[in-house]
């Protein structure tokens, strides 16, 4: 009913209760489909069209008006399921899907409406859009409705993926997570042992990396001393010990600052990338990156836990306290001399307690 058969690939072998197949629907052909079926096809589906409210939607709209044809590229496409299908060899030995029964899309609702709403609404050329499709047969009829519903469930359910994780890949991150691994801390008061300050550019990374290293107890106890987990940092805690300490202004207006840590990781991490990474990291940015850390690090340890903590605004006057400090130092701290030693002096640990004391009742009073 709408041009010919699509040409596919199987993919399954040997199964006797499914078989799949990926192939991809012409955006014409699958806004077609869904002008005479409508939502009959998405009765499996987890939700109806969301219309262009959500962030994704308004990606895959922006995709079909700007770059239709690297559609294919950046979108997931279609999981599909049927009860059965004929297919074609066509004069090239060319595998075409003739005909499918009880066609339903379980997870690409969004990208089937987007599509046909983009062409139909907004009157937008879709010839070079291309969406692909994963189709699974369910031979099994009396198990049909269960298999269908898990096929459903487990498409749509996957890690959830933060704004950190997908920038992860950036220069400056692949760079910091070099000098990581090849910057040695020297060694603190009373041990020999040279550790690292180990940089997770990958949610999960120190975890894979310490099960590489080895399989026997004493290589695994030979990463954890020199990659001790305390020292293990995330892209958002970079974010916070160097938000924390030094303010940012664009023109008039502060755009980096405690008052952005406060916000949470995400919101924090966001205003890093615009505001602190125009520029290459190298072993000196490094050190003093881990300076900042040993300062943050060790003032939530002076605020300390209840019931003998400060009071209970840790998560704001920490970040509050390293910012005034920095400012009121100009911004002259010994962050070298922080580096060498890997902890902070006696004397410095007083002062951040007196410090964050009185910070804290100052934004309580206010």
């Amino acid at each position: 009913d709408f041009g010919g058969g699509l040409p596919c690939l199987p993919a399954s072998v040997g199964s006797e209760g499914y078989q799949s197949y990926l192939f991809a629907f012409p955006g014409t052909v699958l806004a077609d489909i869904f002008a005479k079926y409508g939502n009959r096809l998405l009765e499996q589906n987890v939700r109806t069209y969301l219309q262009a409210r959500t962030n994704v939607n308004k990606g895959i709209l922006r995709t079909i008006s700007e770059e239709p044809s690297m559609f294919f590229a950046y979108n997931n496409g279609l999981t599909a399921t049927a009860s059965s299908i004929e297919v074609d060899t066509d004069a090239d030995g060319q595998t075409r899907i003739m005909f499918i029964r009880d066609f339903q899309i379980v997870n690409g609702g969004q990208t089937t409406a987007s599509v046909y709403h983009t062409w139909k609404k907004d009157k937008v050329d879709i010839s070079k859009v291309f969406v692909p499709v994963k189709l699974t047969i369910v031979k099994n009829r009396d198990n049909f409705s269960e298999i269908v519903g898990r096929i459903a469930e487990y498409a749509n359910t996957q890690n959830r993926v933060s704004a950190s994780d997908l920038s992860s890949n950036r220069e400056n991150h692949v760079l910091i997570e070099k000098l990581s691994r090849t910057t040695w801390a020297p060694p603190i008061s009373g041990e020999t042992t040279q550790t690292r300050w180990f940089f997770e550019r990958s949610r999960g990374q120190y975890k894979n990396d310490r099960n590489q290293f080895g399989i026997t107890p004493s290589k695994r106890k030979q990463f954890d001393k020199q990659n001790p987990r305390s020292q293990m940092f995330t892209k958002e805690l970079l974010a916070k010990y160097i938000n924390s300490y030094e303010e940012v202004y664009n023109g008039k207006k502060l755009v980096v600052g405690p008052h952005i840590v406060v916000r949470g990781s995400q919101k924090n991490y966001a205003q890093f990338l615009n505001y602190n990474f125009s520029f290459k990291p190298d072993n000196i940015w490094f050190e003093d990156l881990i300076a900042k850390s040993i300062l943050f690090k060790n003032a939530e340890k002076i605020y300390g836990v209840k019931p003998n903590a400060i009071g209970d605004m840790r998560y704001i006057t920490v970040p509050y306290s390293i910012a005034w400090l920095g400012l009121k130092l100009d911004y002259n701290l010994d962050l070298y001399k922080i580096w060498k030693q890997q902890s902070l002096s006696e004397i410095l640990k007083d002062k951040l307690h007196e410090l964050m004391s009185k910070i804290e009742d100052y934004i309580k009073n206010q």
